[in-house]
């Protein structure tokens, strides 16, 4: 059994050499392994960098960020991992707090104050046969991440090189679906937990290659899409939602889109009596949108509403809709239908090793999210307070709510603490409301949440519309919309915004920031 991270790295290095792995640099296995322990020797010659000290990674999507993440833990030292949209300020109580000793980091990120700082994408002049690995065990810390860098006082996850490995391991599960050899997309930011899975880890395990692209430009992903023609990308829900109302648009302008709702909704029928030329006529031009060479689409990060996940599924693609946290080291649990090697159709469920349950489901099957297994964390860092409050008889609690469905995949509902309880007693989920308003092409996204009206708790929204959308549209919308469900959870008050919502990395909405901006004037009310 592998005992960390870098022999992970060894072994599939070694039995891949001549592969493609970094697409873009046109950069093998066998050259990326030579790389890492170049700059492993730099971390242990040059900065006396040993097992236990914190390194820090502050940058963009780069190669050297992968191979600095795999140097730092062959040393057995651990990677604090910063996000780069962070102030100054958030950095540097992050690297006091984990006794950062030295930050790996893009010139534009320098920061003064911080530890004895290194150009990430400096050339390394090692020798790459002075290169020892440190003595690392799986249950050894491998990387720091906060869980939060602007409220409150964010915890420190730490995440073990057993969690890595066992991603890893877990990722091969996939293999029916993700072949060796497939380029993965690479625009998410490689320091998020997702980016961590699918842009460092996933590729490697399953012998893919990797597109980084740094810049965060849809008309460079197109260019890429094109140029490159990846098999697996993936994304945060906010841009397949972006996609799926683009693609809905075009349609609907050619004034096809009835016609090839209908089309793909009988395409098994049609392929079973020879008409599946009509089936690929009618979902090619979307398939070249991403090159034409896209097999799986990946989304993580956030809810993706299950109406976008069916939505690409009914097109060809295979979805993998993932839920996870940080904590569960990413996957706690994938909605990915593709068919096993026995012939049966998978639908949903958690990496292997792992378990997930719904607990204390009220009528409706819907209680908090609870993981355990070889993908959760050992604990916060030097908190026991929340440790006690987290854990319960081996059981790591999300505070999340969801559901499973007949076919046991998950329908997240939102955070416990975000669900609204009205004053009858009765529970809204602001998630399934946005989803359902979001229906509505001129909306673009949708933030609700819990507010006092006239002294009731009510659930309101704040959307953002596109360009001269007025209120009294968003009324008659928001009013059909309200018909497909029960009354009380009617969303009667809202605001609109043509402006961006606020967002974390991530590209979840920052409900909190928006009620805030609500209260502050900055949206228009309807009457």
């Amino acid at each position: 059994m592998m005992k960390n991270i870098y022999e992970m790295l060894q072994d599939v290095c070694s039995q891949n050499k001549d592969r493609i792995f970094f697409v873009r640099q046109n950069e093998t296995y066998a050259q990326l392994l030579k790389k890492v322990k170049q700059r492993a020797v730099l971390l242990a010659q040059r900065f006396g960098i040993k097992k236990g000290d914190t390194v820090a990674i502050l940058s963009g999507n780069t190669p050297d960020f992968i191979r600095s993440y795999f140097a730092i833990t062959s040393q057995g030292a651990k990677v604090l991992m910063l996000d780069t949209g962070l102030s100054a300020n958030e950095h540097l109580n992050m690297m006091k707090r984990t006794k950062c000793k030295l930050v790996l980091a893009q010139k534009s990120h320098f920061i003064d104050g911080a530890p004895k700082t290194y150009d990430i994408e400096s050339i390394d002049d090692t020798d790459a046969r002075d290169f020892k690995a440190a003595d690392c065990n799986r249950d050894d810390i491998a990387m720091l991440s906060f869980t939060s860098g602007s409220t409150g006082n964010p915890k420190v996850v730490g995440l073990t090189h057993n969690n890595i490995l066992s991603l890893g391991e877990g990722a091969l599960f996939y293999k029916p679906v993700i072949h060796p050899g497939y380029t993965f997309y690479g625009f998410l930011p490689l320091y998020h937990i997702y980016g961590v899975v699918i842009n460092i880890i996933a590729p490697l395990v399953l012998r893919g290659k990797l597109l980084l692209q740094p810049v965060l430009n849809p008309r460079e992903f197109l260019k890429d899409f094109k140029e490159f023609k990846p098999e697996v990308i993936p994304a945060v829900p906010r841009v397949w939602e972006s996609f799926y109302k683009k693609i809905v648009d075009a349609a609907k302008e050619k004034h096809v889109y009835t016609l090839m709702r209908v089309i793909v909704s009988l395409r098994r029928v049609l392929r079973a009596i020879g008409m599946g030329w009509l089936v690929k006529k009618v979902t090619k031009p979307v398939h070249d949108i991403f090159g034409g060479h896209t097999k799986v689409l990946v989304s993580a990060g956030a809810t993706l509403k299950p109406s976008i996940r069916k939505f690409f599924e009914s097109l060809d693609f295979a979805v993998g809709d993932c839920y996870g946290l940080t904590e569960t080291t990413g996957p706690s649990n994938f909605n990915f239908a593709f068919r096993l090697p026995n012939g049966k159709m998978y639908y949903a469920g958690p990496l292997p090793g792992n378990e997930l349950k719904i607990h204390n489901p009220d009528k409706f099957g819907v209680g908090e999210i609870w993981v355990r297994g070889n993908l959760v964390m050992p604990g916060y860092v030097g908190n026991d307070d929340a440790n006690a409050a987290a854990f319960e008889d081996g059981w790591f609690k999300t505070g999340d709510l969801g559901m499973l469905d007949k076919k046991g995949r998950l329908v997240v509902k939102g955070r416990q603490k975000q669900v609204i309880v009205l004053d009858s007693g009765k529970n809204v989920y602001p998630d399934e409301l946005a989803d359902l308003y979001l229906q509505n092409d001129e909306i673009l996204a949708a933030s609700v949440f819990e507010y006092t009206i006239a002294g009731k708790i009510v659930p309101f929204a704040v959307f953002q519309v596109k360009p001269g959308v007025t209120t009294a549209r968003v009324a008659t919308l928001v009013k059909a919309s309200n018909l497909k469900i029960a009354p009380y959870k009617w969303v009667k008050h809202f605001a609109i915004t043509e402006d961006e919502l606020p967002q974390t990395s991530a590209k979840k909405i920052k409900d909190f920031a928006v009620r805030q901006m609500l209260d502050d004037g900055a949206f228009t009310r309807s009457e």
